[in-house]
């Protein structure tokens, strides 16, 4: 912050917050530091400053000075006083934003995402773009910008201005197609996106404004070129820029929502998580540091919400049989060696036919015949000499069910030892 201000007197809280940031471009990282102390001398409104503004008075301060080129050029060999690594390098992490939004909440949104890394670097298109000379070719910029980062952080504000505008919603589509896309909030007193009821519904309506057709860009010609591309490529390559969109809101939901779901356990508040939850946000959201749910629900003495994520989660997993594990024959071929549980009390809950566990039966009967042979007393055995059925043709099929329940009950009387521990 020192060195923001003695390089802008009368700096406001843009240039302290970027002090503390290390931004970095395509081609190199720079230190926020230099570039809103300069962008600051050169402004002279008051209050906080959009990141558009400070772009303007970089881009006054570039005339004045007759420098050409982006910031990122004025700073190659430089190196950071704090670590001492080089002030511009590769990128890591390509940022997507909105310039009418807060340079200073993007640039503590930056400090928050690098948790405590100085030499973590970011894309920041302010300070690796030449603003006195546009770049020819804009959409190709922008896809090189993207395909040679590592990820892509899209960082939204309170009203979601980000993806309001063109530009950004194209990087955006762009990076989640790739499946490198994170996103952060901006401006926030606690970070993240809220931990409420409210919060859910105000997300959900600016995720649901989401509209390529409305979004816009600062010059027409900017809208023409770009709807024409998408036209020419996404809609041609079968993606289609509706269908990209509904995959991208599906992925801010998720992200979104899961956020504010774990805000919501650590407050402790039980009927934000359960509207979460039936929104569709997942129970086995984890935190930064790999914490469930529940744990967290758990380390805050909150038994009644870890009970409430428990049963969700639960519900959405898939239960095997008892058969996915076991061949019923081996099963009941096992209980009948180790001594543990008769097989007459097995039989019944056999879901296949079985014959006697000593001779591997090739034939195939009803599981009613093959409770009736092992559990009704002085019922006939089938045999090699043959054998017979208490089931016959001229008997319903209710009077034999009636029959087999009322034997079958006293047979697993007769077995039952007692109550099992």
């Amino acid at each position: 912050a020192a060195a923001a201000r003695s390089a802008a007197p009368g700096g406001t809280a843009a240039a302290a917050a970027g002090a503390a940031t290390a931004a970095r471009s395509n081609v190199g990282t720079i230190d926020v530091a230099a570039g809103a102390g300069e962008a600051e001398a050169g402004a002279e409104a008051e209050g906080p400053q959009t990141t558009r503004s400070v772009a303007q008075a970089l881009k006054r301060s570039a005339k004045e000075t007759g420098i050409e080129g982006p910031l990122v050029g004025r700073l190659e060999g430089e190196t950071s006083f704090v670590t001492g690594g080089d002030v511009v390098g590769p990128a890591e992490v390509h940022v997507a934003h909105a310039w009418d939004g807060s340079f200073a909440d993007l640039t503590a949104a930056l400090l928050k995402d690098a948790a405590g890394d100085l030499d973590r670097r970011y894309s920041i298109d302010l300070f690796s773009t030449d603003l006195l000379t546009p770049p020819d070719d804009p959409i190709g910029t922008v896809q090189r910008l993207v395909g040679g980062a590592s990820e892509v952080l899209l960082v939204l504000d309170e009203d979601a201005l980000a993806l309001r505008r063109l530009w950004v919603l194209f990087e955006v589509l762009l990076a989640h197609d790739a499946g490198k896309l994170r996103v952060c909030r901006a401006g926030a007193p606690r970070g993240g996106f809220g931990d409420s009821e409210a919060a859910l519904k105000h997300w959900q309506n600016q995720i649901d404004a989401v509209d390529w057709v409305l979004a816009e860009a600062t010059r027409k010609s900017d809208e023409k070129r770009l709807r024409g591309h998408t036209e020419r490529t996404w809609e041609l390559q079968g993606k289609g820029v509706e269908r990209m969109l509904a995959q991208l809101k599906k992925f801010l939901r998720r992200e979104i929502y899961g956020q504010i779901l774990l805000g919501a356990v650590r407050k402790g508040d039980r009927r934000a998580v359960q509207a979460l939850l039936d929104a569709g946000v997942s129970p086995e959201q984890q935190d930064a540091f790999g914490n469930t749910l529940e744990e967290i629900a758990s380390s805050n003495g909150k038994a009644d919400i870890e009970e409430l994520i428990f049963l969700r989660r639960m519900q959405g997993l898939t239960h095997s049989s008892l058969s996915s594990f076991f061949a019923p024959k081996e099963l009941l071929a096992g209980a009948a060696r180790e001594g543990v549980v008769d097989q007459a009390l097995l039989a019944p809950f056999m879901t296949e036919p079985l014959g006697d566990v000593g001779e591997l039966d090739e034939a195939i009967y009803s599981d009613e015949e093959f409770v009736a042979e092992r559990l009704l007393p002085g019922s006939a055995r089938r045999s090699s000499g043959g054998g017979s059925s208490t089931h016959t043709p001229s008997s319903s099929q209710h009077d034999w069910h009636e029959s087999s329940l009322g034997s079958s009950q006293s047979a697993l009387h007769d077995h039952n030892p007692g109550p099992v521990g």
